[in-house]
């Protein structure tokens, strides 16, 4: 008899954001799915999965009396987290789970990752700004097996180094790291000295205390509207923290810059220390602080590592599939690796032809989406592409994408300022045929599916594919093939045909401070309410200007 695992991702306390749930049967994923991207409040914060569990149980014809094991983390929390979750499961879902296992956050990451990798034998970093007390945790992985190396205490934490400075730039902690990241690249690196702030020597790194605002042992950090620094960090800075709403001068660029080049000199001392006491040549990354795609380039391009997996959830909302692996691996299935992110709800072409009649919308069937598609961008427009199962993880990978043409110099500041709503300097990622890869750009993988790296866009084509290349000629790629994603694969094909270059711009289908779209409600009222010229939603097309 096939045996049901329930991930769940998600907490009541202040500071628990990114609550999902995913589901193993028998050691395979068959369902995974962010909270937000249901409820529709980014990142979901302070809320157990209620809505991802429910739509997991009835898409896949379920009761919680199917499932054999809830697994949460949490482990380290007060006994009464299991009765809550107890409770929780019978006051919505009418019955109490057969069991309730707990593991702890960074045993989650790690499994996440390594399960996900299918690597026999790696090293396993995982590091975020913290979880149960934990915020860097070294394991090795060989034979389905984890064993924990070596971990790190919160306040010595890599991912609160990084908010700091997010926060200090103007932006908001634990939210908006992505926007520093962006930013560094226009600045100078070696401008700003963190040394006395974060410290690194041999494998080691410690956060100075000094420098940050004392919380209760075992309780969340500040509020977001809340700073971390105190009044010794800030006789330390040269500039009061930047205003929200201010303009962002050159002096925090630099900031921005000098924090993101010693960030990622302590991250590959780490990385470097760890292979030097054990000598294995592959790694697995997770945790929110591995969505650093820059910092990820500087671990691929080190010459020990062969091989380097990020899971695609690599945030907390990973967390639930890498508590269904670990209960996984305790009952003795075989975990598959994963082969691609499309595990969300999915709306078929009679749903969608019932929603555009419902809200009058004048629509066009299409007989081939992918060449419809291809053909609009070609031409200059932006579009809304809406297409199978819902992607996890916080990139658009080809289902719930905003597409447009690479090859148009002001692409970029058109989707930024028209489309997204969002700061100029922020750039776009490009995704294109995994065998087209090396034509473009540079870089020691050759399969790079999940947008998780950055890559060096070869100097032939920096001019060539404008919108697409950031500032300092890099670019975050997700590389397609056929058989991960046959229809956006045809549309790359297509567009080939059209512009020469298969290759599109590929942004998430959101505005700013908005969810990916998760129904075909959702991608209508982001087309209308945004400067999107069409929208291809399953068989069906509607542009503005019919």
């Amino acid at each position: 008899m096939s045996n049901y695992i329930l991930g769940i991702m998600g907490g009541l306390r202040v500071g628990y954001q990114d609550s999902s749930a995913a589901l193993l049967k028998d050691g395979e994923l068959i369902a995974f799915v962010e909270e937000e991207r249901l409820c529709r409040d980014k990142h979901s914060r302070s809320r157990l999965p209620e809505s991802a569990i429910n739509w997991i149980l009835n898409e896949n014809q379920l009761s919680i009396g199917d499932i054999d094991y809830v697994v949460s983390h949490g482990k380290s929390w007060s006994s009464d987290f299991r009765i809550l979750l107890s409770e929780f499961f019978q006051s919505r879902f009418g019955g109490r789970p057969k069991n309730i296992e707990l593991f702890n956050h960074h045993d989650a990451h790690c499994a996440s990752a390594y399960y996900a990798s299918g690597f026999e034998k790696s090293l396993i970093l995982s590091y975020d700004l913290s979880g149960d007390g934990i915020s860097t945790q070294l394991a090795i992985g060989e034979n389905g097996r984890i064993k924990t190396i070596k971990k790190f205490e919160r306040p010595k934490s890599l991912g609160l180094f990084y908010a700091l400075i997010t926060e200090y730039c103007g932006f908001i902690k634990d939210n908006d790291e992505f926007k520093l990241m962006g930013l560094a690249a226009y600045g100078d690196g070696n401008k700003h000295d963190f040394n006395w702030l974060l410290e690194c020597n041999n494998g080691n790194y410690d956060l100075n205390q000094k420098y940050l605002k004392t919380y209760e042992k075992g309780q969340p950090g500040p509020h977001k509207q809340i700073p971390i620094y105190n009044d010794n960090f800030l006789d330390k800075m040269k500039e009061a923290p930047r205003n929200p709403n201010g303009r962002v001068t050159q002096y925090y660029i630099d900031i921005a810059a000098s924090a993101q080049q010693h960030f990622e000199n302590v991250l590959v001392d780490i990385v470097t220390n760890f292979y030097n006491e054990y000598k294995i040549n592959k790694i697995c990354l997770a945790g929110g602080c591995a969505l650093n795609v820059v910092a990820n380039k500087r671990i691929m391009e080190l010459d020990f590592i062969d091989d380097l997996f990020i899971q695609p959830a690599a945030n907390d909302s990973g967390i639930s599939l890498g508590l269904a692996y670990l209960m996984a691996f305790e009952l003795g299935n075989k975990i598959e690796p994963l082969n691609n992110v499309y595990y969300g709800p999915k709306y078929n072409n009679d749903y969608i032809k019932k929603t555009l009649k419902r809200n009058q919308i004048s629509y066009m069937n299409i007989d081939d989406p992918s060449y419809e598609a291809a053909r609009l961008v070609s031409r200059g427009e932006i579009i809304g592409w809406f297409q199978g199962r819902m992607e996890f993880g916080p990139r658009a990978l080809g289902n719930r994408s905003i597409l447009a043409n690479p090859t148009i110099s002001t692409m970029k500041d058109i989707v930024n300022s028209r489309i997204k709503f969002r700061e100029p300097f922020r750039p776009f990622c490009p995704s294109v045929k995994e065998e087209d890869k090396k034509l473009f750009f540079k870089g020691k993988l050759d399969v790079a599916p999940y947008m998780a790296i950055a890559y060096d866009v070869k100097s032939n084509f920096v001019d060539r594919i404008p919108s697409v290349t950031h500032v300092d000629n890099t670019a975050r790629i997700q590389t397609v093939n056929q058989k991960q994603n046959p229809l956006f694969y045809n549309y790359l094909e297509n567009l080939n045909q059209l512009i020469g270059f298969g290759i599109t711009l590929n942004t998430s289908f959101n505005v700013k401070g908005q969810a990916i779209v998760n129904t075909p409600e959702n991608a209508i009222e982001t087309f209308y309410g945004s400067g999107l010229d069409s929208l291809i939603v399953g068989d069906y097309l509607i542009n503005k200007n019919q």
